[in-house]
Order: C-alpha cells, then structure tokens, then sequence
C-alpha cells in the first residue's frame, strides 16, 4: 500500500513585539510528535517577533544533529530567557510598561539616548541561535526574514544563504526604540512591518517546488471594535494598519494566480494552486502589551498560540480563524 503523500507546508510568522509569542505557540504544537511528521515544512518566514520565532525553529532543524524536539527546546527556551523572571527586571517591565499607558506620549530619537533594545536582543540570540555551517542554505525548510530598506525605501527578504544575527535584529529593529541596522555597505534597515510582515511570495519559488499550503500567524488584527480616539490608540492602530499592508498584499497576489489558473491553461501548467490559510490574534491588546514581558503574558500568549495551531491540523480547511480569547497557562515548560 502507497503512502499518503504529506502537505508541503510553509509557515509565516507576522510581528508584534512580545505578541510573537502567540506565533511562538503556534510553531512548538506544529512541532509536537504526531503533528511535525504528518507534515513536510518547506518553508519559513517571519518579520520582527516572528522573525526570532522562525529563525531560532529554522536553526533547530537544520544544525548538525537538530530536528523538531531541538527546534522546540530552542524556541522556548528563548521566551523563558526573555520574560521578566528575576524580582528587578519584572519590576522595571511592569513600570515600562505603565508608563506607556500613560494618556500622553512622548518619543526621543534612539540616536540621542542609549537604546538597550539592540544588544540585549542580539545577546539572547547569540546565546540560543546556532547557524549551520555551511553557506548558501537551501535546504528544507528555506527561510526568509524581512525588513525595510531605510535609504533606499521598499521591502528585503533575507534568506539562509546570508542571514545572520545582523539580519534578524534588523528585521525587528522598530524605531523608536531602536536605532537602524546596517546588515551589508549599502543595506540599512527598519523592522519589516513597514514593507514585509512577513514575506511569502518567496515561497512561490522554493528550491524543492512550491507548498500545497501557506499558514500565516497573523497577530495584527484586521478588525477592531471600536473608533480609535486616544493618542495612543490611534498610534496602535496606524501600527495594525502598517503591519497588514503588505501582508494583505502579497495574499491577493497568490489569491488572484489561484483565481486565474482556473480560466487561463498556460498559467495552470506553469503554477500550481497553493491554499492560504491563517489564525489571527484578533484580541484587545493595546500597543504597550506588545512591550510587556511578564511571564503570565508571555505563557498566556504561548499556550493561546498552541489552542490555535490545532485549526491548522483540522479538516476540512477552514480559511480563516480569529483568535478571541487568551487561554490560562497548562503547560509548565511554556
């Protein structure tokens, strides 16, 4: 008797500060034994949060003796080094926190003061990313982080073959809080909510062929319930709005091949149809939740991620799954 032939997947993992843990969730159950083997992961991406949660899963599978259970001890390892554990750090998290749920805002330029943001992030990464050895990767999963080209304007997509510590903090390098990052002589970048959040339609063009699916985390919602009217809540959703343009847009350009494939033979020969399917974090979450690193908030997030990856094993497919409600924290390791 054949085997059943396994879906080609590839997952794409949107930004958002500490709402990447969300993300995070999602990947450690699509990790889970009995879930990771009945699919085949061709592909990952991400952008900002997202782009640390696929990176660190990426580099657990393809380093030397890596596989599901290192890309999963990886991956959450790193939210647990990253949430404000010790007595000091949850107490400056908490009053950072409070602070920027204050009814004013203020922004100073990261060129004017000392930004942490950066070298704290590029310390936990250093500590938990281990990068292949060998040099212009294409193997499955391929991988590909986005960022913003600050001079030049327009969206980049780096993938295996030259990414790097460099690369990933500037994917997630937002100002204000940091200061632009130059990841080649004429390469300065934002984080990629501006251009690429996140990258897909260089899945259409894998090395091993195109997927059979495309799983998108989404933890920008597209709909709120209520007008924006505070500073701060018309700053979070300008953020929101940003973040999905692109993402939006690269959607309707697969989205009108597979509509086209249908009534134009040459474009059915030459593309296959690939399906879109996504989970949203579509919570009430303001602006400075996605700078609160409690530990409650990050495994409240990490296990909603898990809850919300089960749609994605589910049959038939739907296409679309809002994410309403924050789940309590069941597993310990999260």
């Amino acid at each position: 008797m054949s085997k059943v032939a396994r879906r080609r997947i590839a997952v794409a993992c949107q930004g958002g500060g500490s709402h990447a843990a969300f993300a995070a969730g999602v990947l450690l159950e699509i990790l889970e034994p009995g879930r990771f083997e009945g699919i085949e992961l061709v592909g990952l991406s991400g952008t900002s949060g997202g782009a640390v949660c696929a990176s660190l899963v990426w580099s657990g599978l393809v380093r030397d003796g890596g596989g599901p259970a290192v890309a999963s001890e990886t991956l959450a390892s790193f939210w647990r080094d990253l949430s404000a554990q010790d007595p000091l750090d949850a107490a400056v998290n908490f009053w950072s926190v409070s602070l920027a749920r204050l009814p004013v805002t203020w922004e100073i330029s990261p060129y004017a003061v000392y930004a942490p943001a950066e070298p704290r992030m590029r310390t936990l990464l250093g500590q938990h990313l281990v990068f292949p050895k060998t040099g212009a990767l294409r193997q499955p999963p391929e991988i590909f982080i986005g960022a913003t080209d600050v001079l030049k304007g327009g969206g980049l997509a780096f993938d295996g073959s030259v990414l790097g510590i460099d690369h990933i903090i500037a994917s997630a390098a937002v100002p204000p809080l940091f200061r632009a990052v130059r990841v080649s002589e004429d390469e300065l970048c934002w984080d990629g909510l501006f251009s690429r959040n996140p990258p897909i339609r260089e899945f259409t063009n894998l090395e091993s062929g195109p997927p059979d699916e495309i799983w998108i985390v989404r933890i920008n919602p597209k709909k709120i319930a209520h007008e924006p009217t505070l500073m701060s809540e018309i700053n979070d959703r300008r953020n929101e709005l940003a973040g999905n343009l692109s993402l939006d847009q690269e959607i309707f350009f697969i989205d009108k091949i597979n509509e086209l494939r249908k009534d134009i033979a040459p474009l059915a020969e030459r593309y296959k149809h690939i399906e879109i399917r996504e989970v949203e974090l579509a919570l009430d979450l303001d602006y400075p939740s996605k700078l609160d690193r409690g530990v409650r908030h990050i495994q409240r997030l990490i296990e909603t991620g898990r809850d919300a990856a089960h749609h994605f094993f589910e049959a038939p497919p739907e296409r679309r799954m809002m994410v309403k409600k924050l789940i309590e924290p069941a597993r310990e390791s999260a």
